[in-house]
């Protein structure tokens, strides 16, 4: 109702919550009177969440892996490595919105940087990236720093590599971050995006809810609890956009803009789309009874997989997440 600004499941949801979860009541009653920097804030001063999310199942890991590099056991940074910059060395890296620090350390393994700046709006998850490097062989090639990325200015031209993990589907106004991001590329200078670039604010498809709610329906009930909860995970809904200002407004907020606003800055050298729109919204908050499938877990995991990949193929959903390799456009390049 209302374009999507209240829903009546997500109200019965959140009283329910409200009513019964201490830990919750306190945790949304502090957000109410915050600001909107200050909720962007909270929203990432955690630094360990629960196994509840599609990108926790190894068996996803590793389908990511296959159907960007073509095998397994390759993840994004070594592909992109192997495939563009096999023969340089010493690069300078720069990598916005880093978190925790783990994709950056994967960059530092490839042995290709002599120094990767690693930026972060959150005091906390900075401590934690650089407590998670101390004493690594990694230690001495990343330096992790605070900084508001959407207001912070870079020298021209300083960067061999530029790299958004996860991090650019939080950012508005997309235009404005990026052409920064030109300037702070040297000339030929690669630019790495891994994201999200489904539905803005995740205002999902009714293909994808009609595909995921399908599938939920036939998962047996005790395989769809949430995690630490007795509560079951009934059906996927639109979250209203109430709910996505109130608990972090940047979420999502320009991400199905994110591949045009490329095409229209950058020069794509290849994009390799790795499915989501099914499996992202199918596990949240229940990966956790798939992370170690027993023969029944693992019988409907592989259900679901196949099942995206059967939607995809016919044209019923499409890739939510993607890596995109650019670069700047050379003069006399169409826009």
């Amino acid at each position: 109702m209302f374009n999507n600004w209240i829903n009546g499941t997500e109200l019965v949801h959140l009283l329910r919550r409200v009513t019964y979860d201490e830990a919750f009541r306190r945790k949304l009653f502090s957000k109410l009177h915050l600001t909107r920097d200050a909720r962007v804030k909270a929203a990432w001063a955690h630094t360990e969440g629960a196994p509840s999310g599609w990108w926790d199942i190894p068996a996803i890991q590793r389908r990511w892996n296959l159907m960007i590099s073509g095998n397994a056991s390759i993840a994004h940074p070594q592909f992109v490595v192997q495939k563009y910059l096999r023969d340089a060395r010493g690069l300078r890296a720069l990598s916005l919105g880093c978190g925790t620090g783990g994709k950056e350390t994967q960059w530092a393994r490839t042995g290709k940087f002599s120094h990767i700046d690693a930026f972060d709006l959150s005091p906390q998850r900075i401590r934690a990236a650089r407590e998670a490097t101390r004493n690594t062989p990694e230690a001495h090639l990343i330096a992790y720093e605070v900084a508001d990325v959407a207001r912070y200015a870079w020298p021209p031209e300083s960067y061999d590599v530029i790299l958004f993990e996860h991090s650019l589907h939080h950012f508005s106004s997309l235009e404005t971050l990026l052409q920064r991001v030109v300037r702070a590329l040297k000339p030929n200078g690669l630019f790495v995006v891994n994201e999200f670039v489904g539905p803005s604010r995740f205002q999902w498809t009714q293909n994808q809810l009609a595909a995921v709610n399908g599938l939920l329906r036939q998962i047996p009930r005790e395989y769809r609890t949430y995690y630490s909860t007795s509560f079951v995970k009934e059906a996927e809904v639109r979250p209203s956009r109430l709910r996505m200002l109130l608990s972090d407004p940047s979420e999502a907020i320009e991400s199905s803009r994110i591949l045009p606003v490329l095409k229209s800055i950058f020069d794509i050298v290849e994009i390799k789309g790795y499915g989501g729109a099914l499996l992202h919204l199918l596990f949240s908050g229940i990966a956790h009874h798939f992370v170690q499938p027993d023969e029944i877990t693992a019988r409907w995991l592989q259900e679901a997989i196949s099942r995206e990949d059967d939607l995809m193929a016919r044209g019923h959903i499409h890739h939510d997440f993607a890596l995109v390799v650019c670069r700047t456009k050379q003069p006399g390049t169409p826009a």
